[in-house]
C-alpha cells in the first residue's frame, strides 16, 4: 500500500523513537532509509535516537550525522537501563502528533513507517502493529519468544507476532505513559490501555550488524520484568 500525500493538507509531525544499544554499524544506514522512506510523506519527521549507554561508538557516530541531519535529536542515559526504559524516554521526551518506535538494528524495514502511517489514518485507530510474520532467528529462540507472547496474551490481547515496531497517535502515547508503573513493557501497555489498534504484516530482516546482546538469562529477566509491569 503506498501512502497518499493528499490525505494531508500539512505538515504532520512524526517521531520515530530509536533505542541505540550496540549499534554503531547500523546507524548511518538507517538514518539515510528513514528519511529516504519518509520523503513521499507531508510531515515533519524526527529522529530520536536514545543511547542506553551504548558501549560502542553509536553516541559518536549518531553526533556527527546530525550535523548533516536536522531530523536527528539524541538523549543519552547515564547507566545502561534496558530497551523498554529507552523506549520510555523516547517517548516521554516526543512532542509530535504522531510517534514510531522501532530497533536500531535494521531488522525492522524503515520502509514500512509510510504503510504503518496509511493504515493508522485510514483506519482512525490509535497505534497499528507491525507484525512479523516470518522466523528471523534461531528455532530456540522463536520458541521461547512465542512462549513468552502466548503468556502474554493470556493477560491482554497481544495481536499475534506484534512487538514493539509500533506506530502511535498522541492518544495512545498519553494512555501508555499514564500507567505510571514502576517496570515498562510497551506492547502490552499498549493493549492495557484498550483503545483501537490495527497490525500490519512484514518480514523481519536476518540481522546482518553486530550480534544481539541479549544473552539466554537476559531475555528470561526481561520477560519476567514485562510480566511484572502488566501486574503492577
Amino acid at each position: 500500500m503506498q501512502p497518499d500525500p493528499s490525505h494531508v493538507t500539512q505538515a504532520t509531525p512524526l517521531t520515530v523513537v530509536l533505542p541505540v544499544y550496540r549499534n554503531e554499524a547500523s546507524v548511518a544506514e538507517l538514518v539515510t532509509r528513514l528519511e529516504q522512506a519518509c520523503t513521499p510523506l507531508n510531515i515533519e519527521l524526527e529522529l530520536l535516537f536514545v543511547d542506553d549507554a551504548s558501549p560502542d561508538n553509536a553516541h559518536e557516530i549518531i553526533q556527527k550525522l546530525k550535523s548533516h541531519h536536522p531530523t536527528i535529536r539524541i538523549i543519552q542515559h547515564d547507566r545502561n537501563r534496558g530497551q523498554q526504559e529507552a523506549i520510555r524516554t523516547g517517548l516521554k521526551n516526543s512532542n509530535s502528533d504522531y510517534v514510531a518506535v522501532m530497533d536500531a538494528d535494521l531488522q525492522d524495514p524503515p520502509e514500512i513507517i509510510p504503510s504503518l502511517y496509511q493504515e493508522l489514518v485510514d483506519r482512525q485507530v490509535n497505534a497499528v502493529f507491525a507484525v512479523r510474520s516470518n522466523p528471523y532467528q534461531s528455532t530456540g529462540r522463536m520458541n521461547t519468544s512465542k512462549a513468552f507472547k502466548w503468556l502474554v496474551r493470556q493477560m491482554v490481547s497481544l495481536p499475534k507476532g506484534a512487538g514493539c515496531f509500533v506506530l502511535m497517535d498522541r492518544a495512545m502515547v498519553r494512555a501508555v505513559l499514564g500507567f505510571q508503573t514502576k517496570r515498562f513493557y510497551l506492547p502490552g501497555l499498549i493493549c492495557k490501555a484498550k483503545l483501537t489498534i490495527s497490525t500490519l504484516k512484514f518480514e523481519r530482516e536476518q540481522r546482518i550488524h553486530g550480534t544481539s546482546s541479549y544473552t539466554s538469562a537476559m531475555r528470561l529477566k526481561t520477560a519476567l520484568s514485562n510480566i511484572k509491569c502488566l501486574l503492577e
